[in-house]
């Protein structure tokens, strides 16, 4: 009885092991990102546009008002980003966001047009230099 109980612990740490998240990796530094907490309200989102994408997923700047642009990245890869022309943005019961905080992205598909949801982050507000 003592048998299977000696191969199951070691054999569970082994496996909860790769479930860590890779932390070794510095932060990757983004030209022109304020990470400071300067927040928008989801309400005040008029546009969104291409951003180059990250090495944990893919990015987009969505526009809150004249020369404002908040940077955030999907976790992981989100169908149709690149080819859609509107998106939603469901923050939940937040009226705002901050960064560091995450919502829902609501994404048409491109072939019935119901909708496919991703989680997206807020890395911060860009500034220009």
């Amino acid at each position: 009885m003592k048998k299977p109980i000696a191969f199951l612990l070691p054999a569970a740490a082994l496996a909860c092991t790769a479930c860590v998240a890779d932390d070794d990796q510095p932060p990757e530094e983004i030209a022109g990102l304020s990470t400071e907490r300067e927040c928008f309200f989801v309400s005040q989102v008029n546009g969104y546009s291409e951003a180059p994408d990250g090495r944990r997923g893919e990015r987009l700047y969505v526009s809150t008002g004249v020369n404002e642009r908040y940077l955030l990245e999907t976790f992981g890869a989100c169908p149709d980003l690149d080819w859609n022309y509107r998106i939603g943005l469901d923050a939940r019961f937040q009226s705002s966001l901050c960064p560091g905080d995450t919502a829902r992205l609501i994404v048409p598909r491109s072939l019935d047009g119901s909708p496919d949801t991703c989680t997206v982050t807020v890395l911060g507000k860009m500034v220009e230099e």
